[in-house]
């Protein structure tokens, strides 16, 4: 009983000292969502890095492009040919802020509206100071904000491309919903809905909330499909052939825009 008290003040005590002798520097990057034209004055946008800090700090900027796979995964790569950033690092002295500009130097010509990455970073900065005694553990911020490039024409269409009877791997009765996004602008999926019909029958079943998995409020790029597996409705028989079966069903999404 007084090993394991003395054994818990020891534990406390040295999340304390982990909490005192940590230093945590924070900063603040803003706007977190900006568009940009291909060309003219809006190609070129700013950014402001604020250090609220008693402490000089390091920031390091850099645009990713932004993807997505059918599990609705995000998908990064630089995108330095993309953008020119200056400054694209910058040491911040205590309670100073910083202005960066951003320009788009891609293509001029978009059908589509390109998805991107603002990544500001703090990186480890010394001052030049001894490291000796100084914590072993590091908190630096990051903040990765939305840039998109906006397209010569705006388009918002989501739909349903399938809906599919699968039979998953361990024998589940599952519909697998194809969700496009064919128009040419991101749109975010919130509060959305997706009713189901069976031509044959009429039935139909309404999915929603939770039941939509990742796909409610996702932020579906434009030019991307994503798939999501949904429970088999129970006011439906599920098909013994499951050849063609997907051209049994119509489905169409709605959402809040």
């Amino acid at each position: 009983m007084i090993y394991s008290m003395k054994k818990r003040i020891l534990i406390l005590t040295i999340l304390l000292t982990v909490c005192v002798v940590a230093p945590i520097f924070a900063f603040q990057f803003s706007p977190l969502e900006q568009s940009f034209a291909p060309t003219g004055a809006n190609s070129t946008k700013t950014y402001t890095i604020v250090n609220d800090s008693d402490d000089s700090i390091a920031v390091e900027i850099s645009a990713l492009t932004r993807d997505m796979d059918s599990a609705g995964r995000e998908l990064n790569e630089s995108a330095a040919a993309y953008f020119s950033i200056v400054p694209s690092k910058v040491i911040l002295r205590p309670q100073s802020s910083q202005i960066v500009r951003v320009q788009y130097r891609g293509p001029r010509t978009i059908p589509t509206e390109l998805s991107f990455r603002l990544r500001a970073e703090q990186i480890p900065y010394s001052q030049g100071r001894a490291t000796e005694g100084q914590s072993m553990f590091n908190f630096l911020y990051v903040y990765t904000t939305s840039l998109y490039v906006s397209p010569t024409r705006t388009t918002a269409r989501v739909q349903i491309d399938s809906a599919k009877p699968t039979l998953t791997a361990d024998g589940q009765q599952v519909m697998t919903l194809t969700v496009a996004n064919a128009g040419t602008v991101h749109q975010i999926l919130n509060g959305a809905k997706v009713e189901v019909t069976n031509n044959a029958t009429r039935q139909s079943v309404v999915y929603e909330g939770a039941a939509l998995g990742f796909v409610n409020g996702l932020n579906l790029l434009a030019g991307k499909t994503v798939a999501v597996q949904v429970a088999w409705p129970q006011n439906m028989q599920f098909p013994t052939n499951l050849t063609d079966a997907e051209k049994v069903f119509a489905a169409k999404i709605s959402y809040n825009n």
